[in-house]
């Protein structure tokens, strides 16, 4: 039966909610390691900037991995590239943004045709081609910077927090414009032929900001995007987001790729109202751990109650393709649980969990770290 569904159809299945096979490794965090980027002749940074290089590149982790997602654009500098940010290309596999491009929210502004031209109009191709080489049947899950970002990028982000406290008017001001930006930027993406959006929210982070700021100046913008693009969407935020996740569950998305919080917090936390993806750690499991290590915390999530595995954040360059193939050969080994078997589970962990905080062995619960503002 493990060959009876498509890529693609294994993963809106899951991403909605639906019966899959097996868990897909359908990975939407870049993964444009050195092996991968040899494998398909891939340089930087003419990968950001040639269709046909970055649909080889986005191709690469299911040609030889057996990944079953294809994501083009690698950065998340793209969007504040378009709204008149300059960045730094001496760091040209992911070009950061140096510095804002606004002082005052009101003067936000962008070409109409932005997405028939630049790097917009490459990734564009990039999907068109992806599309056109599988015939729909490998999933192509691009990233596109959400509003809360992109307005950090352009307005500054320490500017752009401090305002939700000082003049939220304006804050709100800067986020609705950037809003109405990934709206039209991503119904581009879903046009040329993406199967799923992969907005990723890095700046709300609960590392960054508290439960209240996500709630009043993250939240209602996350609810405009997921109403005016139709396509699944995979909701990606960095960090300690486990206070953040009762909200979360009422932004609209239909699944969250998290970080940190441990998978079987955020299944019980969403509940019914979002799937969830995650979680495979990036700086010491993935780059440093064994084949072995990767297979057995793989199968972990999927027990855990994931649906979807991924990893925590992008993959690092000197990931080994070894690593990446057990991640891939653990989702289609471990059985999907019983969803009652997920709930025993949780159960239990919540249960060991609370017992360890009794006792005084550990120091603080999941999710007492935040932000301050």
């Amino acid at each position: 039966m493990t060959q009876e569904m498509t890529p693609t159809r294994r993963a809106l299945a899951a991403v909605l909610g639906g019966r899959t096979d097996y868990v897909p490794p359908a990975n939407p965090l870049a993964q444009t390691t050195k092996d991968l980027m040899e494998f398909c002749g891939a340089t930087w940074p003419k990968a950001h900037r040639d269709p046909v290089m970055m649909a080889d590149l986005a191709a690469a982790p299911y040609e030889v991995c057996g990944i079953e997602a294809a994501r083009p654009q690698f950065d998340i500098s793209l969007e504040a590239e378009v709204l008149g940010c300059r960045l730094d290309w001496n760091k040209p596999d992911r070009p950061p943004v140096t510095g804002p491009a606004y002082k005052d929210p009101k003067d936000i502004s962008w070409d109409g045709g932005f997405y028939k031209k630049g790097r917009a109009a490459v990734v564009l191709d990039a999907i068109k081609i992806l599309r056109e080489r599988y015939c729909g049947d490998l999933p192509i899950i691009p990233v596109i910077t959400a509003p809360f970002t992109v307005a950090g990028h352009i307005m500054g982000v320490e500017k752009l927090v401090m305002m939700t406290v000082t003049d939220p008017e304006k804050a709100h001001e800067a986020i609705d414009a950037t809003t109405d930006f990934c709206i039209e930027y991503g119904r581009q993406q879903v046009a040329a032929g993406a199967h799923i959006l992969f907005p990723a929210d890095p700046s709300a982070s609960g590392d960054l900001i508290s439960p209240e700021t996500y709630k009043e100046f993250v939240l209602p913008y996350h609810r405009k995007f997921a109403r005016a693009v139709s396509a699944p969407k995979i909701l990606h935020m960095c960090g300690h987001t486990e206070k953040l996740l009762k909200h979360i569950r009422e932004s609209g998305m239909d699944c969250f790729s998290f970080d940190a919080p441990p998978a079987w917090l955020v299944r019980a936390e969403l509940g019914n109202r979002m799937q969830c993806l995650g979680s495979l750690d990036v700086i010491d499991l993935m780059p440093n751990g064994t084949p072995e290590q990767v297979y057995a915390r793989t199968a972990e999530c999927i027990r855990e109650g994931v649906d979807v595995v991924g990893t925590a954040c992008d993959v690092s360059n000197g990931t080994p393709l070894e690593n990446l193939k057990a991640y891939v050969r653990a989702c289609r080994e471990t059985p999907i649980p019983d969803p009652n078997e997920v709930e025993d589970c949780v159960r239990a962990i919540g249960a060991a969990r609370a017992k360890m905080l009794r006792s005084g062995k550990v120091a603080e619960a999941a999710g007492e770290e935040g932000g301050v503002f």
